[in-house]
């Protein structure tokens, strides 16, 4: 008798870095309807386990439903799963953090889960050169990009924001350098060459960007709530 062959999905290795088809032992999915503004919406998740079939690591894939059954599609349809174990995308704790850095972030790490590096660069060059407007030209207006407009300055860019941050002294010497190894890599995306971006290349870049992320944000805010609560103690402690 032949064997039954496992049901497999499409998901990202991130020992063997590339994309397989994961043997799925198990699967769990939900939908439902929330009801945004009195008009019924339909969602959906599914999350699929699995094992790599080349180096055998456990592997969890999740994914968001697209189109509904009746409604926008004939079928349910449902996107790629992205990884989400082992190392599921990063989860940064500040509320601080501007939505368009979150959504650079979130795109870029599709995009790698997906192979495509390329994009994977211009998404996480798009997130730091946000951060450095966010941080640097918030003396202009909370909408950075729009109240420099307004003003008639230029919204800061990239290279000159990595090296304004160093000045300021909210990154290091060390952040500095590896920035500036790594702006490279995103130039080179953001520009139509026929060099090639590596999977390590960009998987260097979304690492930067996370320390940049959480060095700016998380640890600030933590840093502030601990000198907050000390002082607060110093005040117990004299009463």
């Amino acid at each position: 008798m032949a064997e039954k062959r496992l049901p497999t999905f499409i998901v990202d290795c991130p020992v063997c870095k590339a994309r397989v088809a994961a043997e799925e032992q198990g699967r769990i999915s939900r939908t439902g309807y929330v009801n945004p503004e009195d008009g019924d919406v339909e969602y959906g998740v599914s999350v699929a386990l699995g094992k790599c079939p080349r180096c055998h690591s456990i592997l969890v894939g999740e994914s968001q439903q697209v189109a509904i059954r009746g409604y926008d599609g004939y079928e349910h349809e449902w996107a790629d799963p992205i990884r989400v174990y082992p190392d599921p995308p990063r989860a940064f704790t500040s509320s601080r953090i501007p939505k368009v850095v979150s959504d650079s972030i979130s795109e870029g790490v599709k995009s790698l889960q997906a192979n495509a590096n390329v994009a994977a660069c211009v998404m996480f060059g798009r997130a730091l050169e946000a951060i450095c407007r966010n941080i640097l030209d918030t003396s202009v207006s909370s909408d950075t990009t729009q109240g420099a407009r307004k003003c008639g300055t230029r919204p800061t860019m990239l290279a000159e924001g990595i090296r304004k941050l160093r000045d300021a002294g909210i990154i290091d010497e060390r952040l500095l350098d590896w920035s500036q190894q790594l702006h490279a890599f995103r130039n080179i995306a953001a520009h139509p060459t026929d060099i090639a971006i590596s999977r390590e290349e960009a998987d260097d870049l979304k690492t930067f960007v996370f320390a940049i992320v959480e060095y700016v944000y998380d640890l600030t805010d933590r840093y502030n709530d601990f000198k907050e609560r000390l002082e607060r103690k110093k005040r117990r402690d004299a009463n």
